[in-house]
């Protein structure tokens, strides 16, 4: 499975939150300050799409697939990561 992160760019519209809670309501990890992880079977483009961003239906937004992680965060984020790229997600 690919891990997206998605940041939040500044809209007129902004159910963003909103719209990834509803298409990957088991499948996201809120990150704060307008940023998330999804993991999902799709395209960026296609991630994008459903979400609202190409239309800026729900807002605007970069999305990123993740090809590898580093960094330094609580160990729930990395859990969270290594669980959905293994394909056995974490609600």
């Amino acid at each position: 499975m690919a891990i997206f992160a998605i940041i939040k760019q500044t809209a007129p519209v902004d159910n963003l939150a909103s719209a990834i809670r509803t298409a990957f309501p088991l499948a996201h990890y809120d990150l704060g300050d307008g940023a998330w992880l999804v993991a999902a079977s799709t395209t960026a483009m296609e991630l994008s799409e459903k979400l609202g961003i190409t239309e800026c239906t729900n807002g605007s937004a970069v999305i990123v697939e993740a090809a590898s992680y580093y960094g330094r965060a609580n160990p729930a984020v990395w859990s969270w990561i290594k669980a959905n790229w293994e394909g056995t997600p974490l609600g």
